[in-house]
């Protein structure tokens, strides 16, 4: 009997340790900014909303002035260095998302939007696109990402065009946020004084 009991605790034991666990870093939005060319989007908003110390979320609204029939995305990565400054980081990549949503193309960078997309936004259907689109509640899960960046903060720089493969690209607009990759901050627990 006591070595079922011994099973059980170690067993919920290691349950809590491997399944419950922290992040072992966190993607915490700082600001986001919309911009928006006239002819082509208008009515942009987006602002940023705490949740705790770890997480941020973003909302997002725009409304389409025409609609958008081959649309593609410029993904910029920046990261700050010890300047001050923000210098390109590893990732400057082309995608177009009509491919991707109606599941023509399966790069890497293009999955881990449509699954971004398809979870917050009701961007999630074949093009074209018109009138009004919004994102609720974004933010970038650890799970998504297959690498740990290192630590520091970074800047997110989008620029979505229409007609990408033929030149010159319509700019539609564009998303810049600002993150922290930084190790989540840990609850203080209090504990509790018999007096």
């Amino acid at each position: 009997m006591i070595s079922i009991a011994k099973v059980v605790l170690i067993s919920c034991l290691s349950w809590k340790v491997l399944c419950e666990r922290e992040p072992s870093i966190v993607y915490k939005m700082k600001n986001i900014e919309c911009i928006t060319i006239p002819g082509f989007s208008a009515n942009a908003s987006c602002f940023i909303k705490a949740i705790n110390w770890n997480k941020a979320v973003a909302e997002m609204d725009v409304d389409l002035v025409r609609p958008l029939y081959n649309i593609s995305v410029r993904l910029q990565v920046f990261k700050k260095d010890y300047s001050n400054q923000f210098q390109p980081f590893l990732i400057d990549v082309h995608i177009n998302i009509c491919d991707i949503l109606s599941r023509r193309s399966f790069g890497s960078f293009g999955v881990m939007m449509l699954r971004v997309t398809k979870r917050f936004s009701n961007f999630n259907h074949s093009c074209p696109y018109e009138g009004h689109l919004f994102a609720r509640g974004f933010y970038i899960d650890e799970t998504l990402i297959p690498a740990s960046p290192p630590l520091g903060f970074y800047k997110f720089n989008i620029t979505i065009m229409e007609n990408y493969l033929k030149t010159p690209a319509a700019h539609v607009g564009g998303i810049v946020w600002h993150a922290q990759i930084m190790q989540p901050v840990k609850k203080k627990i209090k504990q509790a004084t018999n007096g």
